[in-house]
């Protein structure tokens, strides 16, 4: 990537859904270890534990994904971005936390958002990890290690896979755009990508080893869209509570638990009652933006350091659908 980006987005800010039964919406988001922030006949806010006031939106209607939103660094980035063409002029958000956002379509068809200014809230408990005795680092000397049964502490809204006709267009389209950069590429020849691993650009700053997992749609069967969500949970303790917590309301299991290869996260993966897969994880790679990215080979590219392999069913993609 030679070129300049338009902005360099700081982080992931939310995914936007749609399905035609609010109400079961919430009860899965719910044991999923998310609170209600807003709702209304047509829309459901669900929040974290964190500061952002919320992390998943859904819409009343047919079971879509619509798209996702990203967070400006600053009020100038956003009005430069919405200058460009195919972005929608500087609106004021309706939604808990209020801001301003413009709006545009990827490649793919899935609405991009980029908001600023949304009002944070107070955490809904502690967000510290649970101290641990491990190695030789003993934190927790004198006191016992209880763990309430119960959903995940969701901390934030993490990253996205979407499946896509061409990893490395897809991959400039957002470099130009909003400063994405690759982590890691997994290759089925020198040079032929088909799935980029991409972070965000905030220089001297960790970021997250991904924001977007580009995938080809070759493992989709050519369909464009979601593969699944995923939100970063307190700690590890989070994913296997959660895990049993999901499985005691007898959800639907994907795949978990595991640590991935690439993004080195523990992870646990479910599926909502309309199929869009949903995701745990605790302890991702940060990388600053002098990391170079890595290359790898495909069978390498889709190993778990530990944990059970990705059923078949974990190609299937949800296509993005205009609001």
């Amino acid at each position: 990537m030679n070129t300049q980006p338009i902005i360099k987005v700081r982080e992931m800010a939310f995914p936007r859904l749609s399905a035609p039964d609010l109400d079961a919406a919430e009860s899965f988001l719910l044991d999923f270890g998310m609170a209600r922030a807003h709702r209304t006949d047509d829309v459901l806010y669900m929040r974290g534990a964190g500061t952002a006031p919320y992390v998943h939106v859904i819409h009343k209607g047919t079971p879509a994904w619509i798209g996702f939103a990203f967070e400006a660094a600053n009020r100038e980035d956003l009005d430069r971005i919405s200058k460009t063409d195919g972005f929608t002029p500087v609106e004021a958000v309706d939604a808990p936390g209020g801001g301003w956002r413009t709006l545009t379509k990827d490649p793919s068809g899935a609405q991009v958002e980029v908001v600023w200014g949304t009002t944070p809230v107070e955490p809904l408990g502690p967000i510290d990890p649970r101290p641990l005795n491990m190695g030789n680092a003993f934190l927790r000397i004198g006191k016992l290690q209880r763990v309430k049964t119960g959903p995940s502490r969701i901390k934030r809204f993490g990253h996205l896979a979407m499946n896509v006709r061409d990893v490395k267009a897809s991959l400039a389209w957002y470099n130009a755009r909003f400063g994405l950069i690759a982590s890691d590429r997994v290759n089925i020849a020198p040079g032929m990508p088909v799935l980029i691993f991409a972070r965000c650009d905030r220089g001297a700053e960790p970021a997250d080893h991904h924001s977007i997992l580009f995938g080809s749609d070759m493992a989709s069967g050519g369909v464009l869209g979601l593969n699944h969500l995923s939100w970063e949970v307190i700690d590890v303790d989070d994913v296997l509570a959660g895990s049993s917590h999901l499985a005691a309301k007898k959800r639907a299991h994907e795949w978990g638990v595991g640590r991935h290869l690439l993004g080195s996260q523990i992870f646990d993966y479910w599926r909502d009652p309309w199929g869009h897969i949903h995701e745990h994880w605790t302890d991702g790679d940060q990388l600053d933006a002098s990391i170079p990215p890595g290359d790898v080979t495909i069978d390498v590219g889709a190993a778990s350091q530990w944990g059970p392999n990705p059923p078949p069913t974990f190609g299937r993609t949800i296509p993005p659908q205009s609001r």
